[in-house]
C-alpha cells in the first residue's frame, strides 16, 4: 500500500467515526438555537463540534454545483427507456438512488436538496379536512393502523442506512422481497391519488446511477485536510465525557452512543485498537440484516432481525386490512373512541412517504453498493427519524 493509499484509508477511517459521533448525539445540540438552560451545552462542546461539523462537510466537497439546486416535484421518468443518457451520474454516497433533480438538465438529487424539496411540500400541505372537519375527497389516503405501523418503521430503517460516515456495503440476496414490498407499498400510496409511478430501481440497469462513489478528502490538498480533521475530530471527542465519567456524574445532555464514538475516535487518533463503526447490535451485517431491532423468532430473541424475516412482517400486515384508499364523498374522520383505527395521511404527505419508501425499496435491491455515506446526509437522516417518523408514528401511539 503506498503512502496516498494509506493516508486516504486513514482519512475514510476518521471521517468515518467522527461523522458517527455526531450522529449519535441524536439532536444536533450544538448547533444554534439547541441552548438549554437546564441540559444545554457548554460553549467550548458546542464550538468543538460546530468546528468539527464544519470539516466534515468540507471533506464532501459538495457545494451549489450538480444536484444541489433540486426540488420541486419528483422525477418520475423511465431513463432506463432513454436513447442516451449523458447527465452527471448519481451518486449512493451522497444522492438519491430512487430519485433524480427535476428539469431538462439530469442532474442528480443530493440529500440537501431532497431534504429542501420534502420539507417545503410538507410545509405547504393544506391538509385533508374542511371548514367542517370532514375529509375532502382527493385530499387524504386512509390506511389501515397495521401497514401504516410497519411503514412508520421502515422510515427508521431508510434513516439509519443514510447515517453519516456508515461504511460501503452491498446488499445480499435475501433482501430482495423485503425491497419489492416496499416498493409496492409506496405504489399502493399513490395509486388512490392517480399519482405516476416510477418503475423499481434495478442496479446495472440504471445508467444514471455510478457503480462507484466519490471518496471523501481527495484534493490536491488531502494531506492539509487529513490534518484538519485530526485536530477538529480530537478537540470535539475530547469535549464529550468518557463512558466511565458519565456513570460517574451524568450529563443529560450527552448520549451514551456519542461519548463510546468520542472514546472510539480518540483511541483511533491515539493509534490504539478502536472500532471505526459500531451498529446498534453487535452481530448486524448491514448486506443481510436490519439496522434497528432484533428478532422475535424463537430461539432467536435479540439476535439481530435479517431480510427474511422483516419481509414476512410486512405482508402479514399488509394482509390483515385494505388497501389504502380515498374517499370519493365527503366523509367524517375515523373515531378512536369507536375502535376506528385507520390512519388518515393529507395527499402531500402520503406521497412524500411513497418516496422515501422507493428510496428504501432502492437501498436494499440485491446487489446495490452504498459508498461510505457523506456527512451531507446528516440533516436528511435527522428530518426522516426525528420529524416525519416521529410525526407519522404519532397516529398509531408511536
Amino acid at each position: 500500500m503506498t503512502d496516498h493509499q494509506g493516508q486516504a484509508t486513514a482519512y475514510e477511517q476518521l471521517y468515518s467515526a467522527a461523522a458517527r459521533m455526531l450522529w449519535s448525539q441524536e439532536n444536533p445540540d450544538w448547533r444554534p438555537g439547541y441552548e438549554d438552560e437546564q441540559y444545554g451545552w457548554p460553549r467550548e462542546r458546542r464550538v468543538a463540534w460546530q468546528a468539527l461539523e464544519s470539516c466534515l462537510r468540507a471533506a464532501d466537497g459538495e457545494g451549489a454545483s450538480a444536484g444541489e439546486a433540486g426540488g420541486g416535484d419528483s422525477w418520475t421518468g423511465e431513463a432506463g427507456g432513454r436513447d442516451s443518457w449523458t447527465g452527471e451520474p448519481s451518486d449512493s454516497a451522497r444522492h438519491l438512488l430512487a430519485r433524480r433533480a427535476p428539469g431538462d438538465d439530469d442532474r442528480p438529487l443530493s440529500f440537501r436538496a431532497a431534504l429542501a424539496d420534502w420539507t417545503t411540500r410538507l410545509d405547504a400541505d393544506p391538509g385533508y379536512l374542511t371548514a367542517g372537519d370532514t375529509l375532502r375527497p382527493g385530499a387524504c389516503v386512509l390506511l389501515p393502523a397495521s401497514r401504516h405501523w410497519v411503514m412508520v418503521f421502515a422510515l427508521q430503517e431508510l434513516a439509519y442506512r443514510l447515517a453519516p460516515g456508515r461504511p460501503p456495503v452491498t446488499v445480499g440476496a435475501d433482501a430482495a422481497r423485503l425491497s419489492t414490498l416496499a416498493h409496492e407499498a409506496a405504489q399502493a400510496l399513490r395509486a388512490p391519488l392517480g399519482a405516476p409511478a416510477p418503475s423499481p430501481y434495478e442496479p446495472g440497469a440504471a445508467p444514471w446511477v455510478s457503480p462507484v462513489s466519490r471518496r471523501v478528502g481527495e484534493g490536491p490538498d488531502a494531506r492539509a485536510s487529513f490534518e484538519e480533521l485530526r485536530e477538529t475530530a480530537w478537540r470535539a471527542a475530547e469535549a464529550i465525557p468518557s463512558p466511565e465519567e458519565l456513570k460517574a456524574n451524568p450529563d443529560f445532555s450527552v448520549t451514551l452512543e456519542a461519548s463510546i464514538a468520542a472514546s472510539d475516535v480518540l483511541a483511533l487518533l491515539s493509534g490504539r485498537p478502536a472500532r471505526v463503526w459500531r451498529e446498534q447490535r453487535d452481530g448486524i451485517d448491514p448486506a443481510r440484516h436490519l439496522l434497528w431491532g432484533s428478532s422475535a423468532a424463537a430461539g432467536a430473541q435479540g439476535q439481530p432481525k435479517g431480510f427474511v424475516e422483516e419481509a414476512d412482517s410486512w405482508a402479514e400486515a399488509f394482509a390483515g386490512g385494505p388497501a389504502p384508499w380515498t374517499p370519493t364523498e365527503y366523509v367524517l374522520p375515523p373515531e378512536r373512541d369507536r375502535g376506528e383505527t385507520d390512519v388518515v395521511l393529507s395527499a402531500t404527505r402520503a406521497l412524500v412517504l411513497a418516496e422515501l419508501l422507493d428510496e428504501l425499496a432502492a437501498r436494499l435491491r440485491p446487489g446495490v453498493h452504498s459508498g461510505l455515506i457523506h456527512y451531507g446526509a446528516y440533516d436528511l437522516g435527522h428530518f426522516v427519524n426525528h420529524r416525519f417518523r416521529r410525526e407519522l408514528g404519532a397516529h398509531v401511539g408511536l
